[in-house]
């Protein structure tokens, strides 16, 4: 049982970790286009998921963002494990309706399932620096902007000090032990994850202060790639309106 748990805690901080981390190692079309049109254009799509109940309105917002990272030549797989944890557990929180109405569990899956592609559509294209900027460019508060950014950074840490934490522990094990023992190596565990979590916590604020204030300013661009994007986004609009 405890090595179940073990799996899943260490599964989750991969997940989570993942999850706000955009890709780096290959650049698809998207990586170029301007970041305020990709937010508007992720932003569209949430709302239009969120607007209705219909599954083949749901379903046409889902198939023109798999499009759309085909076309942008986007890891589809990559979506998807981004996705499926999210859209499992609102599956399970639903699923009770299931015995009134089960479209409306369905459809409630789906527009969960999309506004999460949505939102990865966005962060898996651009930096989180400038996903701040963008923020920002929309008049978003400076302060809420910064512990934003504070917020990402941390919880990325915390997830790779949990994970090294779990990993220690498991390479210095040489048997199973008792359950009474693994409760007690848990809990030194813990305890030592909060120690770390609390000096990390003041090692970042104190490399922020003397670093000074951020700088969200961009030199933003308009060019062709943001007019196809613009005309894409519209087009989904307009496809979503009349279906």
């Amino acid at each position: 049982m405890h090595e179940l748990i073990e799996r899943t805690l260490k599964e989750a901080s991969k997940y989570f970790q993942n999850f706000f981390i955009h890709e780096y190692l290959k650049k698809s079309a998207l990586h170029f286009v301007d970041p305020r049109v990709k937010f508007l254009m992720s932003m569209v799509f949430v709302l239009l998921v969120v607007s209705t109940f219909s599954i083949s309105k749901t379903s046409v917002v889902v198939i023109s963002i798999f499009a759309i990272a085909i076309a942008s030549k986007l890891s589809l797989s990559q979506l998807i494990k981004r996705a499926w944890l999210f859209t499992v557990f609102s599956f399970v929180v639903v699923l009770p309706a299931v015995f009134y109405d089960a479209m409306y569990v369905a459809t409630f899956t789906l527009r969960v399932f999309a506004a999460i592609i949505s939102m990865q559509l966005f962060i898996l294209t651009t930096p989180f620096s400038e996903i701040c900027a963008v923020l920002r460019y929309f008049k978003i508060p400076q302060n809420l902007v910064n512990s934003v950014w504070l917020t990402y950074r941390y919880i990325l840490l915390l997830f790779n000090d949990l994970l090294t934490i779990l990993l220690a522990r498991e390479s210095r094990r040489v048997s199973k032990g008792s359950h009474m023992d693994v409760w007690r190596k848990g809990g030194e565990a813990v305890g030592n994850f909060f120690v770390r979590s609390f000096e990390r916590a003041e090692r970042v604020e104190m490399a922020m202060k003397s670093r000074g204030d951020l700088d969200w300013s961009r030199n933003w661009n308009f060019g062709s790639n943001e007019l196809l994007s613009s005309l894409i986004t519209l087009t989904v609009v307009l496809w979503w309106w009349i279906a």
